[in-house]
């Protein structure tokens, strides 16, 4: 009975160390009632630290393919987008298609900032580009839309009180960068 509980707690102490869930020897002892030299005797005999690097190497591996497989994907993914805004920029330069050259050319640019947003997600950024880069991006495009609205609703909009509340509201809405509040725009916009 006692060589059962013996291997059993071996194997536990195994399972421990191997899953990470325990990092010392002494620590192994002590939530399974051993002693550290006998968990350390555990260890060198069945080389668990062997076993772990071998573990750690499989799991890199397996990660290594899944981030090759995923960006092999979305590289897919993107190139078929590409390929149906650059079929409609031919067909509207042919005189066919259903939308400006402008507006395709909005539309390319927006599934450019998808797939910087999806590399970005998914931790396959574009090189040289940093996660700061693409954030200080957005926040350029958000502005530049936001003054795009803004002019819009100066041309729309003439009663100025309306005007203004239109353009607190707008304001307000969006997310702030540090500094600045939604009744003090830091470009003057409204």
């Amino acid at each position: 009975m006692k060589d059962a509980t013996q291997k059993k707690k071996r194997k536990e102490a195994r399972r421990l160390f191997l899953t990470g869930e325990c990092a010392s020897n002494a620590e192994i002892a002590r939530k399974l009632g051993l002693k550290p030299h006998t968990v350390a005797r555990y260890r060198k005999e069945e080389d668990w630290d062997g076993l772990r690097l071998k573990m750690d190497r499989q799991a890199a591996q397996k990660m290594a393919e899944l981030c090759s497989s995923e960006r092999v994907s979305l590289n897919l993914q993107h190139y078929r987008l590409y390929e149906v805004a650059l079929a409609e920029l031919l067909r509207t330069l042919k005189g066919a298609g259903t939308f400006s050259v402008r507006e395709v050319g909005d539309l390319m640019a927006a599934i450019e900032r998808a797939q910087r947003g999806q590399r970005l997600a998914k931790g396959l950024s574009l090189p040289g580009e940093t996660e700061e880069t693409i954030r200080a991006q957005a926040q350029a495009e958000i502005r530049k839309a936001l003054e795009t609205v803004i002019d819009a609703v100066k041309e729309s909009i003439t009663d100025e009180e309306t005007r203004e509340r239109v353009g607190r509201a707008i304001l307000s809405a969006l997310p702030q960068e540090p500094g600045t509040t939604a009744d003090e725009p830091d470009d003057g916009a409204h």
